[in-house]
């Protein structure tokens, strides 16, 4: 039987239109009785993909990159929507401060501590406040920003890995699902899990952050030995030159990082602050 789309109208038979997609609908999709069949379709499947998808993410390293890549994709949640659930969750349950560094950090910066302490000045004389005030109110600002700039983590993971496996025959495309598989673990493990493991040692100690000097070299650790064995299944590369690999992309992140986010978080931050 034929019908005409609703949306273009374009003559068609079956279920869907073959030029925009839209369903037909029936008197049959408007009662009741289909809403609840629509509404546990939706729940039975978002519950099995989500946890298959994080398990894969957080126990098998290069695993869902590579099964998406190859077609392999029913049985798992898309992986920028499942990494941008990941932000949502960040977002509404906060446990840690984020990325977010406050304004002395800036003006201690090696390279950019001039130009940025220079602006920071500007910004002080304009508003005619102080700097402890100027402290406090680009604290509040970053603290949301930063958490918004998650973001640009993948593409600042695509960029190394196009770099270290330029010779590989992989499209753009799959580095940029590998990168967002990493980015997902990372923001999971560092913002979501490890945030709630550590909690009653914050609650014990009155104290919600640990020095850089262990936080660093254990987060560096945790991401390099993730994509030795993420490269060894996604590109098939051999342990001697996944590990050097990993261990460069890792150190190209950190200073990209270090670089372009967080100077592109203070020009936001500084210039949103009234």
């Amino acid at each position: 039987m034929s019908h005409t789309c609703k949306n273009c109208q374009t003559v068609f038979e079956g279920k869907f239109c073959n030029n925009c997609g839209q369903k037909h609908y029936t008197e049959h999709d408007k009662n009741f009785a289909h809403i609840l069949e629509e509404t546990v379709h939706f729940v039975t499947h978002f519950e099995g993909t989500l946890p298959r998808t994080a398990k894969a993410i957080l126990f098998s390293p290069g695993k869902l990159s590579l099964d998406y890549c190859n077609g392999i994709r029913k049985k798992y949640y898309k992986p920028i929507s499942f990494f941008l659930l990941l932000i949502v969750l960040y977002l509404l349950f906060p446990i840690l401060t984020g990325l977010n560094q406050p304004l002395v950090y800036y003006k201690n910066q090696m390279l950019s501590g001039p130009l940025l302490t220079s602006q920071i000045e500007a910004k002080m004389a304009s508003m005619h406040i102080s700097f402890e005030e100027l402290s406090e109110l680009f604290h509040h600002k970053s603290e949301k920003i930063s958490k918004l700039f998650l973001f640009l983590l993948i593409p600042l993971t695509v960029i190394p890995l196009k770099l270290l496996f330029r010779k590989s025959k992989r499209p753009l495309f799959d580095h940029f699902i590998l990168a967002t598989e990493f980015c997902s673990f990372a923001v999971l493990v560092f913002f979501l899990i490890f945030p709630l493991l550590v909690m009653p040692i914050f609650e014990l100690f009155d104290h919600y952050n640990f020095p850089d000097q262990i936080v660093l070299p254990i987060t560096a650790t945790i991401l390099s030995t993730y994509l030795v064995i993420a490269f060894g299944k996604f590109y098939d590369a051999k342990w001697f030159l996944a590990i050097p690999k990993a261990i460069a992309c890792v150190a190209i992140f950190a200073f990209m990082y270090q670089g372009v986010y967080k100077f592109l978080l203070f020009e936001v931050t500084i210039a949103m602050v009234r």
